[in-house]
């Protein structure tokens, strides 16, 4: 019995403990985490592997050993090679690729699409080489291995090694996460929690004036990246007289909130805090004094009755302000600040701290009354300020660059004064004056911004954007870029991307590649890949920000690129075609053949241009021809196709018909059995954009994608014939219906044979009225007809079957008519040949004629020679 129940007891230990999915915010960080993220695992039902999935270029043509658009789904491979292009496209969330591993070198992926919509889960590494774009959320359960540079837009979660530093760039939206479908794997959602929040308040709280304390939502241990969705959270201030003006409850916008906190007794220091939140927080507390370190212990701070106190307005960089200072001690009637000095010239020491960021890029200094200041007290500037009647001084403040400073000051009293120490300090926010969008290639400026421009990109094809930060120069000023003091420690996360349709207009916005992007600090312009779904002439900029670092003292402006393009398709797609015959099975030459088919011009995403249209659609369609890939070109025996670009789409419908034409006259030649038509898409624009994909090149034999010289694609097969129709004469009693046989014959290369396929040619056998000579179209009456007389030519049905009709002539009236009449039958023009029957007409073209003849007798085509016996 207990040996039963040890054995169950073991094997249990031995069942699979079912775990929890994850949620996918946990999984996915800002910034990417390494192993200690949770991991997912692919779903269980996912289908057997499809072979490698491999997509490369040679020479300007990019080819996929299988498709690389992919709607919504599980797909799954074993390695994936990605070389020199961009590849995948997908239609709506979330195509799910899997690989055992995955190599991008020089590849651009998904670039124009939704970053939800793709989700790539590679189960070893990820090997990067060279220049690569990713667009969609990424899982790699090995490790990334560089020896390239790739940018990451969207999420990127990596249970290996994640590289580091310049070469990788993820740039972070995790507001994809709760767009994507991820099958399962793990559990869309908002914020799960944060890492702690952190209070930060000044040197020198008084207890005469309110202390503003900044509350951030901390991501991680060090704070360096804050949780941007909304989030409200309790605050406590154990011990404080008055305590959190407003209440205890504030609303944290990207991830800061600024509050005050007023305490009016200094013997008593107090405890501060956030008592609970609307969001998981994983750690205690901590608080910052001045530009201390971090820590719980700095949440217990105490307040003072005297000190230097002034408040710097938040302002912009490079534009001095005034700011009053007052040396001021707490009235204890009144618990107001009350001055220290009045009517005195005072030296005061007055150095900064850099709290956002704190680590600056570059040397910014503070100056007060024109000259700088330093960074700590022992490198404190000591200033003379004139205190006035009613105890305040006034000071010229200036700092050149963007973030959250604080300004310190220091009196020390002599001997005579009691060795008087009184202490302020005052953060402010200095915000950038406005942001420059340059491209980073002069030769995408379209200053006219219109079609007249050059190419620039394709739509959906990734461009760079330099944008920088600039300081003030003057105010009403709209183009910062040539403000030549730039703000290098300006950083914010999420900064909108926005664009414009310069032209055409009226056209279609499109979409950019990137919505957002984080603005980092550093000396030069932040570099921000873009791209635009459609084609035209763009301006593309950043949205206005209303808020920065807690501060909404100031708003930073939109910001315009100058006009940017030309735009134009990446590809030219060809569909629903449908090529039918004129004749049943086949054509005659210079017969009209209906030929329906769109042309539609693309975004490397494979989406309809829409824009490509008026001046901006340069494209004309051409057809090909090619008999059996003999290398010789019929392409110019093909008639012109027309058509217009109408939103990105040139339609032919089935009342579209196109012409071969027969070879140069009096000759024939043929017939064509195979004969490829094909289409080529000239975009008159220097052969940037191409029909794709390309399967033909009717000047070459053989298969010309091995050579990558292909220039159409091929839209399908026909018969193609050089034919004329013929008539015989016929003879009979004038009594009698007269039967003539007429004929449709085709080239057969060396003579004329019967057209035995033809069923579809269609005759009036009709004599036109009045019936009379006319030499010229080839009717003759030998004699003229009487009065009273006439002839009937009829066919019923009037149809040719197996290549022959047959034609009935009969002579009305009384008397019946006696002689000869010669007639043309009415011929479509691709049945004419050249008869010449003037004699002067070799390469003329011409119905055929023959002669009926009334009152006489043939005889039998078996008798040779006849001879009357008398």
């Amino acid at each position: 019995m207990w040996n039963r129940i040890a054995l169950l007891f073991t094997l249990l230990l031995w069942l699979p403990l079912a775990s929890a999915v994850p949620q996918c915010s946990d999984v996915f960080t800002k910034p990417p985490t390494g192993p200690n993220n949770p991991g997912m695992q692919p779903p269980a039902d996912l289908p057997s592997k499809s072979g490698n999935f491999i997509c490369n270029t040679r020479g300007k043509n990019s080819f996929c050993n299988r498709g690389d658009a992919f709607s919504p789904g599980d797909f799954n491979f074993a390695s994936g090679s990605f070389d020199k292009g961009s590849y995948i496209s997908t239609h709506g969330a979330s195509t799910r690729l899997y690989f055992d591993s995955l190599t991008l070198k020089n590849s651009d992926i998904n670039i124009g699409g939704n970053a939800a919509d793709l989700i790539v889960y590679v189960r070893g590494n990820l090997y990067i080489n060279g220049h690569n774009t990713f667009n969609g959320i990424l899982y790699v359960e090995g490790s990334i291995v560089m020896s390239g540079n790739a940018t990451v837009i969207g999420a990127v979660a990596v249970q290996g090694s994640v590289p580091s530093g310049g070469n990788f760039t993820p740039i972070i939206d995790l507001g994809v996460l709760g767009d994507a479908d991820f099958g399962g794997m793990c559990e869309p959602g908002g914020t799960t929690g944060i890492d702690h929040f952190l209070l930060r308040y000044s040197d020198s709280p008084l207890t005469c004036k309110a202390e503003p304390v900044a509350v951030y939502a901390c991501k991680d241990a060090s704070c360096s990246t804050v949780e941007t969705s909304s989030i409200v959270a309790e605050l406590f201030a154990n011990n404080a007289v008055n305590g959190w003006e407003g209440g205890n409850l504030v609303s944290l916008s990207n991830g800061v909130a600024i509050k005050n906190l007023w305490h009016t007794l200094a013997a008593s220091p107090i405890t501060i805090g956030v008592a609970s939140a609307s969001v998981a927080v994983a750690n205690p507390t901590q608080c910052q004094r001045g530009s201390g370190a971090a820590s719980a212990a700095a949440c217990t701070l105490s307040f003072a009755d005297s000190g230097l106190l002034f408040d710097v307005p938040d302002k912009l960089a490079g534009k001095p302000v005034t700011v009053s200072i007052s040396a001021v001690r707490t009235d204890l009637q009144s618990q107001k600040c009350v001055p220290t000095f009045q009517s005195t010239a005072k030296n005061v020491l007055f150095w900064s701290d850099f709290l956002n960021p704190a680590s600056v890029t570059g040397a910014p200094r503070i100056s007060v009354n024109s000259g700088d200041i330093g960074t700590s007290l022992s490198t404190a500037a000591a200033v003379t300020l004139n205190f006035d009647a009613t105890g305040s001084a006034s000071l010229n403040l200036n700092y050149p660059d963007a973030g959250r400073v604080a300004l310190n000051a220091r009196y020390l009293g002599n001997a005579s004064e009691g060795n008087l120490q009184l202490d302020g300090s005052d953060s402010f926010v200095s915000f950038p004056a406005g942001l420059c969008i340059k491209p980073q290639d002069d030769t995408a400026v379209c200053t006219a911004g219109d079609a007249s421009c050059n190419v620039y990109k394709k739509a959906g094809e990734a461009f760079n954007l330099n944008i920088s930060a600039h300081a003030w120069m003057s105010d009403n000023d709209s183009d910062y870029c040539d403000n030549t003091q730039t703000t290098p420690n300006f950083a914010m996360p999420d900064l909108p991307l926005i664009h414009q349709l310069v032209a055409p207009v009226p056209g279609v916005q499109g979409n950019v590649g990137r919505t957002q992007y984080n603005h980092q600090p550093q000396s030069g312009a932040n570099q921000v890949t873009q791209s635009v779904s459609e084609v035209g002439v763009f301006r593309f900029g950043t949205g206005a920000v209303g808020s920065y670092l807690g501060s909404t003292a100031f708003t930073i402006p939109i910001a315009w690129s100058a006009p940017l393009g030309r735009f134009v398709p990446a590809t030219f797609a060809v569909k629903d075609v449908s090529l039918i015959p004129g004749c049943g099975g086949f054509s005659y030459m210079d017969q009209p053949t209906p030929l329906a088919m769109t042309i539609e011009a693309h975004n490397l995403g494979a989406v309809v241009t829409q824009n490509y249209q008026g001046s901006f659609a340069k494209g004309t369609a051409v057809l090909l021809g090619e008999h059996y890939d003999d290398g010789h070109d019929l392409s110019g025996r093909l008639s012109a196709l027309g058509g217009a670009w109408e939103a990105g789409v040139m339609g032919f419908d089935i009342d579209n018909q196109f012409q071969f034409a027969r070879t140069a006259a009096p000759d024939a030649d043929g017939p064509f059995e195979l004969l490829d038509i094909g289409l080529r898409v000239d975009d008159n624009d220097s052969n940037n954009t191409q029909i794709s994909p390309r399967d033909m090149k009717p000047d070459t034999a053989g298969d010309c994608s091995l050579t990558n010289s292909c220039s159409g694609q091929r839209l399908g097969t026909i018969k193609m014939r050089h034919g004329r129709l013929v008539l015989e004469n016929t003879y009979g009693p004038e009594n009698e219906i007269l039967r003539m046989t007429a004929r449709t014959q085709i080239w057969q290369g060396s003579g004329w044979g019967l057209s035995v396929d033809d069923s579809c040619t269609l005759v009036n056998p009709a004599l036109p009225a009045p019936q009379m000579d006319d030499s010229a179209l080839g009717y003759v009456f030998e004699p003229d007809l009487s009065a009273g007389q006439s002839i009937v030519r009829s066919a019923t049905p009037a149809r040719f079957s197996a290549g022959m009709l047959d034609l009935y002539w009969q002579a009305l009236g009384s008397p019946l008519y006696r002689g000869q009449v010669s007639a043309p039958l009415n011929t479509p023009d691709w049945l004419k040949w050249y008869w010449n029957w003037d004699n002067s007409s070799p390469n003329g073209l011409f119905d055929p004629r023959s002669s009926a003849y009334f009152g006489r007798f043939r005889g039998d085509d078996r008798v040779i020679f006849w001879r009357e016996v008398h």
